[in-house]
């Protein structure tokens, strides 16, 4: 983690929000790192103040803002870094993105901010940031071909590599998805975004949690104590 947008994606994946983050000059710095924390290595995020190295990449745009004998209005000068900082942050951010991607993110960013309901915008904070953005892009998917069972397959194998999901054969519009986990809030919601989001409308979704359904001649998930009723 040495560049200031590394650090503002590791700060994302912490929970912590760009806005929430204030860049200044660093006071000690090295001339081959851009970051300046205390440790060269440290790849945790521990203060909202993110000291680093404007010279080292951009010496041409702070040379005259960063000299010592500038001391006119400190506080302008200290915010005028700060909002160039993350300015600059975004182009990094961005560059090289391609239109797909854009529109991934932009997907992403209005799930958020509640453009999909306030349920969706609800749920989706449940998820980590990471697999939010591989979800944005199976809706993107989704737009583009239309609600279908194979997409919705896909989203519940991101957030649970180890699930299971099985198709009455009766009622084929039935669909059973065993999580393998101890059921908590946090799981809830994150099943709930992907069930509204992708799950077509003429589907209905029933969850099993820790303990699977039993099948007879399967002695594995046919243990006492260990068996959901179906």
């Amino acid at each position: 983690m040495n560049f200031i947008w590394d650090i503002v994606i590791k700060a994302q994946n912490q929970g912590i929000e760009e806005q929430n983050l204030f860049f200044c000059p660093a006071r000690e710095c090295s001339p081959w790192y851009e970051q300046s924390f205390p440790v060269i290595n440290d790849n945790e995020i521990e203060e909202s103040e993110i000291e680093y190295n404007a010279i080292y990449r951009f010496d041409a745009l702070f040379h005259d803002l960063l000299r010592d004998d500038f001391d006119e209005c400190l506080e302008f000068q200290a915010k005028l870094f700060d909002a160039v900082s993350h300015l600059l942050v975004q182009i990094d951010l961005h560059h090289g993105l391609s239109k797909r991607e854009y529109y991934i993110r932009r997907l992403l960013r209005e799930m958020e901010n509640g453009s999909f309901g306030s349920s969706v915008a609800n749920h989706v904070k449940a998820v980590e940031q990471k697999k939010r953005e591989r979800l944005s892009a199976l809706a993107l998917t989704q737009f583009q071909t239309g609600s279908n069972l194979l997409l919705f397959r896909r989203a519940v194998l991101v957030l649970f590599p180890d699930a299971l999901l099985y198709q009455e054969r009766p009622n084929p519009k039935c669909i059973l998805l065993y999580v393998g986990q101890t059921r908590d809030i946090r799981l809830e919601h994150s099943i709930q975004f992907i069930e509204e989001l992708f799950l077509p409308v003429n589907f209905r979704l029933r969850v099993f949690w820790k303990h699977h359904f039993g099948v007879l001649g399967i002695d594995a998930i046919m243990q006492v104590d260990k068996i959901e009723i179906y």
